[in-house]
């Protein structure tokens, strides 16, 4: 687990950004209906919702946990279009005055997650659908849900 949460580590701190700071404020999604900076938004709040800054219900049943905690934390495609688990599926009013706004944002808040799981690997926090889950089980899904969202506009190749 250690050399994988430093590859992980290494994707948020080094590749992400990098290709983040190349989406276009006009760029369409693959799928869904976020616009970029409303996919950059909801990547702070996820981020947010790691550290238990923010806290939504777990939908999940208790049974699930570990089957869905095993498949968020696994470096492969996310499915496509998956339900908000608060109901809400329809874009959430943007915060961020401009998406390089919205990006410097959640550059901050990746490096803010990344000391977190370096003081606080223990922390937990949960997951809507995997339940509670540790900061260093946290930085797996982020590795994951990030990747989704960059092929979603076609920042990253589709993979797996």
């Amino acid at each position: 687990m250690e050399d994988q949460k430093e590859e992980v580590a290494q994707f948020l701190s080094h590749e992400f950004p990098q290709l983040i700071k190349k989406l276009p404020a006009d760029a369409k999604p693959v799928w869904g209906l976020m616009t970029p900076q409303h996919m950059v938004e909801h990547l702070i709040v996820t981020y947010k919702m790691s550290i238990g800054r923010i806290k939504i219900p777990v939908i999940s049943a208790v049974e699930d946990h570990p089957r869905l905690k095993a498949y968020l934390m696994k470096d492969s495609p996310m499915r496509r279009s998956v339900p908000s688990p608060t109901g809400k599926n329809e874009p959430q009013p943007l915060r961020s005055s401009s998406l390089e706004e919205a990006v410097d944002k959640v550059l901050k808040e990746t490096n803010h997650f990344l000391n977190f799981v370096k003081e606080q690997p223990e922390f937990i926090a949960d997951h809507p659908y995997g339940g509670p889950m540790r900061a260093d089980e946290w930085l797996c899904f982020h590795r994951k849900h990030i990747k989704h969202h960059l092929i979603q506009f076609n920042l990253l190749a589709d993979y797996e």
